[in-house]
């Protein structure tokens, strides 16, 4: 692009006056204290600042900030302000060897843009042309800013390269700008290529390990399909079908810069390839010969890691291995394999403080999980993947419970647009077992039963409640989530607030209900015709719905913003009267309500940590957090953070039931500051919170009774959201 800019000469910037105008000593070196903008009212301190190179803290050099008077006012010009001007003065304070900087602006009336005229677009049709003059970026009245040119600049070029003009570039605008006082007219002569239309495609697939040598070239595989030529080098093996139907243009098409966007973007998608470009190889007869290059990634992966958190108030430390296979059968199929195991370092346990250490044995709470899952991409949609998961994890958790669970899942995901996915798991079946170690009826009777409404005198009931708390279940599960965020939205400015909803719904028990009805209507011992169970198994009858919203917010490079909030509700239904405490909803940990440790908040206001580990059925939680950067540790971006966390979680009915006046009393606040320390993996939090209200004490309000030493510590991997 060519700018062209008539206007008479700009008047150099202002000399700086100064109040006092003293040469510094060379070894004592003046030091910049702080520097004032005055007068912008257009442009944000922030921006100013932005250009110049003189700093605070910086040695003060009088040449350089001459510089940056020019900086500012040229970059008053390119918004439009001709008639800007920018002085400056330096107040200097001897003793200290330090100045103050003051710069003075005085904006006056922007330039506007009066006429808007294009030359050369004549030979395209009508409707053609008149849809590029709709989307212009230059409107007549509107501030005159470079910005604004650069915009139609790109914009022309995007425009004509998805009709065909393939060749189109920067070279081939010339925007003139004519100003006369505060007015600006504009005339963008455009010179269009010739229009083009592909001709054959070469689809190549490289080999990761050697180079595509006459040496390999008997391993080099050929094949034609549906127009296109696939070459395959080495011992690749990417199914022709995936290739081309994942290409989105054929020989015959008129160019288009979109179909080519498109066909990156699906080829990225796989996850299997570490590149993907396509070449412009040659023009003949107004034709282009273009060829599709893809790098396969590693096909094999195995990656080991080693974890620690305090998710049950001591020293938790554990390791993992997975394996990824990126192309199992050749269609993009994705394969992985992850086993871990963890244990918790101590065997100190808060949550058995009420129990006689004479009833349970001491012991080291652990979890052991394995999963396998796979994905593949439905040819005939790119971005949407078909996935299967297989589940196994058995854990022993501080309340003297041992845990075991074993799942399967297959699932559908769908891209819906740019920004938003719907995932829809059809069918997932999970089986749920638990058995109690030595002493957990004591703990049941002390801690749990009447925090659950059972009277820990009568034994019936005891025995009851611990029968249905430790039967095996069988939740079966149809579910459907929907994710919106524009944080890869390509039309997103860069300080954009980047924002995403969550939205999930879950039906859980109806296929068995219908096999429990209709199919095994037998009779088992220890079950009546109104409990839930099929073959003698128990299984769940609940529906359940959350939400979730979250943003982050960029101040400055340095400084962020960002939030969350989290609203969730489930209840049963049918035969069931209960829902299972694995699928409840759960508050308290490095990710939720910081000021408690890991799920021993609530709910309500309940006093017992080992009832809140049995969770809830409704979650209300929102959190705050500034996010500050100010140095790098082992070259990543570390600093610190000030958060808050204000929720809770509640059950439907009882002592401890969501109501009005409980959501006003039993709502949780805390507050407190983190140290961020980055790494290539997210940056490692050490969070030092403080209760500010805590619903479980007979005098909530904490502040008056603060000490620094007062904080709940936790740790995680990440950001918390």
């Amino acid at each position: 692009m060519i700018l062209s800019i008539a206007v008479q000469a700009f008047p150099t910037p202002s000399c700086i006056a100064q109040k006092q105008d003293r040469t510094e000593p060379a070894d004592q070196p003046v030091t910049v204290k702080k520097i004032s903008v005055t007068g912008n009212r257009s442009l944000s301190k922030e921006e100013i600042l932005e250009v110049i190179s003189t700093s605070k803290k910086d040695i003060f050099n009088q040449e350089v900030f001459n510089r940056d008077i020019a900086l500012i006012k040229k970059l008053y010009t390119f918004k439009g302000y001709f008639d800007a001007t920018v002085d400056a003065s330096v107040t200097t304070d001897e003793k200290k060897n330090r100045v103050e900087l003051s710069i003075l602006i005085e904006e006056n009336s922007p330039a506007r843009i009066d006429t808007v005229r294009y030359e050369g677009i004549d030979s395209i049709t009508a409707t053609l042309k008149k849809q590029y003059l709709e989307e212009s970026k230059l409107e007549r009245d509107s501030v005159f800013t470079v910005d604004h040119l650069i915009e139609e600049r790109d914009r022309t070029v995007d425009f004509f390269k998805e009709y065909g003009y393939a060749f189109m570039h920067e070279d081939s605008i010339r925007i003139q700008v004519d100003t006369t006082g505060l007015f600006a007219g504009l005339q963008t002569n455009i010179s269009l290529p010739k229009v083009l239309e592909y001709g054959s495609l070469q689809v190549v697939v490289h080999d990761p390990l050697t180079k595509d040598t006459a040496e390999v070239i008997p391993q080099q595989k050929n094949i034609r399909l549906d127009s296109i030529d696939i070459v395959q080098h080495g011992r690749q093996d990417i199914s022709s079908e995936l290739i081309t139907n994942y290409t989105a243009y054929r020989p015959g098409d008129t160019t288009s810069l979109s179909l080519e966007r498109k066909t990156l973007q699906n080829f990225g998608s796989t996850n299997v390839f570490s590149s993907v470009f396509i070449r412009k190889d040659s023009v003949r007869e107004g034709k282009l010969y273009t060829s599709i290059h893809l790098e396969p990634k590693p096909k094999h992966l195995i990656e080991p890691k080693i974890y620690f958190d305090n998710r049950y108030g001591s020293l938790f430390a554990g390791a993992s291995v997975g394996y990824e296979n990126k192309n199992l059968f050749g269609g993009a199929e994705n394969l992985k394999v992850t086993t871990d195991f963890g244990m918790q370092l101590s065997t100190s346990n808060d949550l058995l403080n009420n129990l006689d250490e004479s009833l349970y044995s001491k012991y080291r709470p652990y979890e052991f999980a394995f999963s396998a899952n796979i994905t593949k991409p439905e040819l005939k949609k790119p971005g949407n993947i078909y996935a299967g998961t297989l589940e196994y994890s058995r854990s022993r958790l501080p309340i003297l419970l041992d845990n075991q669970k074993g799942l399967f899942r297959l699932s559908y995901n769908a891209q819906l647009s740019k920004k938003s996915r719907l995932n829809f798991d059809f069918f997932e079946l999970e089986l749920v077992k638990k058995d109690s170690l030595d002493g957990f009826k004591e703990l049941f009777k002390t801690d749990l039963a009447e925090n659950i409404g059972v009277d820990p005198t009568d034994p019936v009931a005891v025995d009851n409640s611990l029968d249905s708390l430790l039967q095996t279940n069988l939740n079966q599960t149809f579910r459907l989530q929907y994710f919106y965020s524009n944080q890869n939205d390509p039309l997103r400015e860069t300080d954009e607030t980047i924002y995403t909803w969550n939205i999930t719904l879950e039906e859980v028990g109806g296929l068995v209900y219908l096999i429990d009805e209709y199919i095994d209507t037998k009779s088992y011992t220890g079950f009546t015709d109104d409990e839930p169970q099929i073959f003698g198994t128990p299984y769940s009858q609940f529906l359940k719905a959350s939400g979730q919203f979250t943003f982050t917010k960029d101040l400055t490079e340095q400084q962020q913003i960002a939030g969350r909030v989290f609203l969730g509700a489930m209840a049963p239904y049918g035969k069931a009267d209960a829902t299972p405490d694995e699928r409840r909803f759960y508050a308290g940990g490095p990710n939720s309500m910081r000021g408690w440790q890991f799920n021993t908040l609530g709910p309500g206001g309940n006093k017992s940590e080992a009832t809140a580990t049995l969770g809830a059925d409704i979650k209300i939680e929102t959190n705050l957090e500034y996010r500050l950067k100010f140095f790098k540790l082992f070259g990543q971006p570390s600093g610190i953070a000030f958060f808050t966390d204000v929720g809770n979680i509640w059950d439907r009915n009882g002592p401890y039931a969501l109501t009005l006046e409980s959501l006003y009393k039993d709502i949780a606040w805390d507050a407190g500051i983190g140290l961020r320390v980055g790494s290539p993996i997210g940056p490692f939090r050490f969070d030092f919170a403080y209760k500010l209200y805590d619903p479980t004490q007979t005098e909530p309000w904490q502040l008056s009774n603060w000490s620094p030493g007062d904080f709940t510590f936790n740790f995680g991997i990440g950001e918390p959201f």
